[in-house]
């Protein structure tokens, strides 16, 4: 029996949060955790081992990218996928200098988000 991958989803919008968590709690045995800012992300990840970080490129209260380093510097197993409005080449080859596995310009289907998290099962790789 595969142990339960928990998951952190950062994301300001909470139809967005929830339809996420909808849709990681079933697409695997995952342990959903919810936080809707910066701060917020932050408590959660302090206390809990986490396996995959979602998190939204614009949070109220500070810039995800930057959280989203410091944290894979401390964890390089960590799975972190920036899910962002913008289609931005500069962005994504920021995030993936800073180790961000997945990037995910919105809206994406959930196929895409499949295949992001999936990079957890086989490895690294671009999700286009």
């Amino acid at each position: 029996m595969l142990a339960t991958m928990k998951v952190l989803i950062i994301e300001k919008d909470k139809t967005v949060r929830q339809s996420l968590s909808y849709f990681v709690e079933h697409y695997r045995n995952c342990e959903v955790f919810l936080a809707g800012s910066k701060k917020e992300g932050i408590s959660l990840f302090e206390t809990i081992p986490f396996d995959i970080v979602l998190c939204g490129d614009r949070l109220p209260d500070g810039n995800a990218l930057e959280m989203l380093r410091e944290w894979v510097s401390q964890n390089p197993k960590l799975i972190s996928i920036l899910m962002t409005v913008q289609s931005d080449e500069r962005l994504k080859q920021e995030a993936l200098r800073a180790g961000i596995q997945g990037y995910l310009v919105k809206p994406f289907d959930l196929k895409q988000l499949e295949e992001a998290i999936s990079i957890s099962d086989c490895g690294l790789r671009n999700v286009e």
